[in-house]
């Protein structure tokens, strides 16, 4: 009775943040160039329920060459395997899971993971393939390039009779950086990008990236977002007279018909090591700029600016949704609380 408490108090926990980020989409969908914000959240590891009873030991069905099958397939480089016996058993940061069906793929260091990036486990740990092309048979042996390389480890306690999760968490927030629509200014200090990168603008913190185009001149001249950051050139600080000034496709900046400097333009290979830092900027974890940089494809528009890509409509559902889903977890809570205490107070009686 209290585990189902602390189930039903994480979803509500998980739907209040969820309802914050929601807001927060909400509060800036007339943003220059904000991206919208999604949380993620992750069932805590499933334990595997037995009866009480003198058989408490695994019994690993694969290990032994057993019969029961494995069905897998791949797509994309994405592989699904599923079992009606027994469990596959998955590595995380709070413990070891147990499920009947796994999806995964093969990490950066050569490891099966999930999408989530949780090692899937072997007879002998976490699976190690290398780079090589991987193939799982009926008999959940994994091979590598052709060669065997581990078996999929599959239990299934003699006296099992279920499996459940204590509930889910917050794994993260994660941004979606689809494109916004661009709206025209006419002003020739605005710019939008069009496709993906990002400009780069000089902070106190140091080099931060940015989707809003809404710059302007300072008293001295150079070209400055609204709260006064300098935008980069491939030269380093764009300083310019403020007439005749026109910015080709490619970033390259002209007064005159004289070419003056080029925008520095930066896109990224992995989006999911970016971070917010606010006032719409921001920042490479770690600091992996030059492992993470890429050549920048997109085009830049004068006189435009990117609007923010949150569909507010969209969003006003998700939060009907999302309340709707905390108050059916506080009518949850309040039935717990009550079942207890007439365990407390009645049962006894009796």
């Amino acid at each position: 009775m209290i585990r189902g408490m602390y189930i039903v108090a994480s979803s509500a926990i998980t739907e209040s943040k969820r309802m914050d980020v929601i807001s927060n989409n909400m509060a800036n969908v007339n943003t220059t160039g904000f991206k919208k914000d999604t949380l993620i959240s992750e069932s805590f590891p499933e334990i595997l329920i037995s009866k009480i009873g003198p058989n408490p030991f695994d019994k690993d069905l694969l290990g032994s060459k057993s019969p029961f099958g494995v069905n897998s397939e791949a797509d994309n480089g994405i592989y699904s395997a599923a079992t009606k016996t027994g469990f596959f058993q998955i590595k995380t940061a709070l413990g070891v899971s147990n499920s009947q069906n796994i999806k995964f793929t093969t990490s950066e260091d050569g490891y099966l993971v999930t999408p989530k990036g949780d090692y899937i486990l072997g007879q002998k740990g976490p699976i190690f393939v290398g780079t090589e092309e991987v193939s799982v048979d009926n008999l959940g042996r994994i091979f590598a390039g052709g060669n065997e390389v581990d078996r999929l480890k599959v239990v299934n306690p003699l006296n099992v009779i279920g499996n459940f999760s204590y509930g889910i968490h917050v794994d993260g927030v994660a941004t979606n950086f689809e494109q916004g629509q661009l709206h025209p200014t006419e002003n020739p200090f605005d710019f939008a990008i069009q496709g993906k990168g990002f400009f780069a603008v000089e902070t106190p913190a140091g080099t931060r990236y940015t989707r809003n185009g809404e710059f302007t001149l300072d008293s001295e001249g150079y070209l400055v977002t609204k709260e006064g950051y300098k935008v980069l050139g491939e030269n380093g600080h764009i300083r310019l007279d403020g007439k005749n000034i026109k910015i080709n496709e490619k970033g390259e900046i002209l007064n005159n018909e004289e070419y003056i400097d080029k925008l520095q333009l930066v896109d990224f290979k992995d989006y999911s090591r970016l971070f917010k830092e606010g006032d719409g900027l921001m920042n490479i974890k770690d600091q992996e700029l030059n492992d993470n940089t890429i050549e920048f494809t997109g085009t830049v528009n004068q006189g435009f600016i990117e609007g923010s890509n949150v569909n507010s409509v969209k969003q006003m559902v998700e939060m009907i949704t999302v309340l709707r889903s905390y108050e059916a977890s506080q009518r949850l809570i309040k039935a717990h609380d009550e079942l207890l205490s007439k365990s407390v107070n009645e049962i006894g009686r009796v």
